[in-house]
């Protein structure tokens, strides 16, 4: 109750300075709660609140967990209430500076990404000084922190930019020092070429543990992107090896997996994890459109270095599109994996339906998958009235285990979106930026609101 009743006097006070002094205020309160029948109960309250005068911006996080959803991986089960995060960023034109919680990357994460997914519960910012300075040709950032999810360890690093055109060159630096382990050293640099017709981009990083207690480690990224008016191609190239930094438990760099997340549920039962010690792969995607019809065909390859453990995803999506009194939307997706010799095929229809006699709109997805002796099959049905909400219900059978569960999102309250649900719905990953959690099955009662203002 102490911390609960601090952070209650301190947005009273930070609500009256802003009253008397600043532009603007926003603040968002997400509380998540769950009553479980069968699996993890969980209650959690997230609130958020900005201030913003001119070029200053300070803000704080405040988080409760009684407890916290449950996470398979590190079987762990928080109780907590605290304020988590806390920030003042001071901004010129030609300089930033942050004191106190940040989320930063380096390139594209392929050395460094201390990054956050609320969603699915993964906090990996730090707490310290970051700056960013940019004038002309030349761009510099650095920062120096402390990262409390990794038992308070020192993570600091510099990296200059030099742009010429349309070309961006950079070089990255940064040293993690952890508390009980040998500290590493980070090395690397990129190469990018950004037109309107083609992008070309290209990062090399090194990992150099001291003390010599460790493997060294690499890791390499490319991609090339061709875009036209009528298609879209990018290609992508991975090379990992020895390359989770600093371990796979407590991990600082997110470099770009080449396997796609998943959008639907049965997809998301098969999904490979990707190996940063021994894995290289590629990665192609095609896009185009001529109205009405659209499509896309990704496909992915993973393997080790030595041929070894390979895996397999094609995924084609044809879309069509009316937009006259009556708007239909129409998706057919299919979803093909194959991780050694296990294969997964997954047929889906998505379907949203807007017929001109009504305000309502109708949205109608099913997805089968087949998958070595079992026959899954997911469908959902919901209904939407604008400003008011939607309702559905979900079911299906997952490994010859039934399930089915009703929602509904409520959006009639001004800054409010109530959402509620009952029912048992299958475990899965979640996904977000590259970074998956797995969800277990669950059978009981939901209920999520979120406050904006």
């Amino acid at each position: 109750m102490t911390a609960i009743r601090v952070f209650l006097s301190a947005g009273l006070l930070f609500s009256m300075v802003c009253v008397g002094f600043a532009q603007s205020l926003t603040a968002r309160d997400w509380l998540d709660y769950r009553g479980a029948e069968t699996g993890h109960s969980y209650f959690e309250n997230r609130a958020t609140a900005n201030l913003m005068w001119d070029n200053f911006s300070a803000g704080v996080v405040y988080w409760a967990r009684e407890p916290s959803r449950y996470n398979y991986a590190t079987a762990s089960d928080t109780t907590f209430s605290a304020i988590v995060q806390y920030w003042a960023n001071f901004y010129t034109k030609n300089l930033e500076l942050t004191a106190g919680s940040f989320t930063y990357a380096m390139g594209k994460g392929l050395l460094v990404d201390l990054y956050e997914r609320e969603d699915i519960q993964i906090d990996h910012h730090c707490d310290g000084a970051l700056f960013k300075f940019h004038r002309g040709h030349l761009r510099i950032s650095g920062f120096n922190a402390l990262a409390r999810w990794d038992n308070n360890s020192i993570v600091r690093g510099i990296a200059p930019e030099i742009s010429v055109w349309k070309f961006k060159i950079g070089g990255e630096y940064a040293k993690i020092i952890p508390q009980l382990s040998a500290s590493q050293e980070l090395t690397g640099g990129y190469l990018s070429l950004e037109t309107d017709l083609l992008s070309i981009y290209g990062e090399y990083g090194r990992k150099n543990p001291l003390g010599g207690l460790e493997k060294e480690g690499r890791g390499i990224y490319a991609s090339l992107g061709v875009y036209t008016d009528i298609i879209q191609l990018s290609l992508e190239y991975k090379d990992y090896e020895d390359f989770a930094i600093r371990n796979t438990y407590s991990q600082y760099n997110n470099p770009p997996t080449l396997i796609p997340e998943p959008n639907y549920t049965l997809p998301s039962r098969h999904l490979r994890q990707v190996n940063l010690t021994d894995e290289r792969g590629w990665m192609a995607d095609l896009m185009g459109e001529i109205e009405p019809f659209g499509g896309e065909i990704v496909y992915a390859h993973a393997e080790n270095h030595d041929g070894e453990n390979t895996f397999d995803q094609i995924i084609s999506e044809i879309e069509y599109q009316k937009y006259a009194e009556t708007d239909i939307f129409a998706k057919f997706v299919l979803d093909f994996q194959r991780e050694n010799d296990e294969n997964s095929i997954v047929p889906i229809v998505d379907i949203t339906y807007e017929p001109s006699w009504t305000q309502f709109g109708f949205n109608f997805i099913t997805e089968f998958q087949k998958s070595g002796d079992y026959s899954n099959i997911y469908s959902t049905l919901a209904a939407s009235y604008p400003r008011y909400g939607t309702i559905g219900v979900e079911g299906g059978s997952i490994e010859d285990e039934t399930f089915a569960r009703a929602f509904a999102d409520i959006d009639y309250f001004e800054r409010v979106k109530i959402r509620l649900g009952y029912g048992k719905h299958p475990g899965g990953f979640t996904c977000s930026g590259g970074v998956c959690r797995y969800e277990p099955a669950f059978k009981g009662a939901e209920l999520q609101i979120i406050i904006t203002y």
